[in-house]
């Protein structure tokens, strides 16, 4: 019996069939892409926004802490607006800067404003006490009435009507004794202030200014605080001038500050809605950039408003065929009018956050109070 043997040939794939397979997977891959490209630019447009918001509101708090504190130990019309010349041993002479709670440096159209921010670090308000004979030099110690609160190692404000105001520091409290230094000899105490050691506050040439029996010391604490935010390279910075001057960041994607002194002045410029507009009730009337100019005019100052715009991190590229940007097309406001973000011509390719808040200068309020 003959058996018949059935060979069965094995096939492969042909060339067409696998090109056929590449081909799918291609489309597959390119579709995987595109998907996975919208899903990244979703989630960077969320993260983006989720990081303007916390720089934003991070910003904000340091502003507004800051300015809560503002004026502090220094809180009375005899000193306000005077020009203050200080010294500090690292950094040298201190450049002169104007005794105020806050002061708002207008910057340009396109630009951000700086905010200087001023107070003391005095544990109890002590009043001012007054000077009680002149001095000779700009080196003498200050002979004072009563020393009551001025602790070894504070700082000291003299100030005096239509003089400078300077910076010492207390070295040590001299009582009535026949061999304390002139003009101690003739009153009860004595604040001297010298230079070197632990006291960086006290110039070994002098302060510049002699004062007589018309002036006053404020005691500012061991370390008063005079703190400039800014605007530099897209990031909140903050120098603090009176012990450095290095820049030292705050929070990062901040492109514009503007400030505004709130004026109790009886000034109805239309910034504020309803009146009755009358000056020295403890209602602001007006909101300016206007820097006040005497002591009585420091006085009115309530309050300060601050807009900070925050931005997202990353741009976005635009919508349309278009080289345009359009993700932002028209710029952001708050209460003082519209930021001006022109400085960068590519502005519309990012998000923003504004972020805004009106701070009462609560030292001047007690004051009036």
């Amino acid at each position: 019996m003959n058996r018949s043997t059935t060979k069965t040939r094995s096939r492969g794939f042909g060339i067409v069939e696998i090109m056929v397979a590449m081909v799918i997977a291609l489309l597959g891959m390119i579709v995987i892409f595109q998907v996975f490209a919208i899903s990244e630019s979703y989630n960077r447009t969320s993260v983006s926004g989720s990081d303007a918001q916390q720089n934003g509101a991070y910003s904000v708090f340091v502003l507004q802490e800051e300015l809560r504190q503002a004026g502090w130990g220094f809180n009375n019309s005899q000193a306000l607006g005077c020009t203050v010349l200080a010294y500090n041993a690292a950094i040298g002479a201190v450049p002169a800067y104007t005794l105020a709670p806050v002061v708002i440096n207008q910057g340009p159209a396109t630009g951000s404003d700086s905010l200087e921010i001023n107070y003391g670090s005095q544990g109890l308000l002590v009043a001012p006490t007054a000077i009680a004979a002149n001095q000779g030099s700009s080196l003498d110690p200050f002979p004072v009435a009563n020393p009551f609160g001025f602790n070894l190692g504070d700082t000291v404000l003299a100030a005096e009507t239509g003089k400078s105001c300077t910076l010492a520091q207390i070295t040590k409290q001299l009582p009535l004794t026949g061999s304390a230094p002139l003009p101690c000899v003739a009153v009860s105490n004595c604040v001297v202030r010298t230079a070197g050691g632990a006291y960086p506050y006290n110039n070994p040439g002098g302060s510049g200014v002699i004062y007589s029996s018309n002036g006053f010391l404020y005691d500012l604490g061991p370390s008063p605080t005079r703190d400039v935010f800014s605007v530099v390279n897209n990031q909140l910075t903050v120098v603090p001038s009176l012990t450095s001057n290095v820049l030292q960041v705050v929070a990062d994607n901040i492109v514009q500050l503007k400030a505004q002194y709130g004026h109790d002045n009886g000034v109805n410029n239309g910034t504020v809605l309803s009146g009755p507009y009358t000056a020295s009730d403890g209602i602001v009337d007006s909101y300016d950039n206007v820097t006040p100019a005497t002591a009585a005019a420091w006085n009115q100052l309530l309050t300060v408003r601050i807009g900070v715009v925050a931005r997202s991190a990353q741009p976005e590229k635009p919508s349309g065929p278009g080289p345009a940007c359009d993700t932002t097309t028209v710029a952001p406001t708050w209460s003082g009018g519209s930021f001006n973000l022109s400085a960068n011509a590519n502005w519309m390719c990012y998000r923003y956050k504004v972020f805004e808040v009106v701070v009462p200068i609560k030292n001047i309020l007690w004051t009036q109070g």
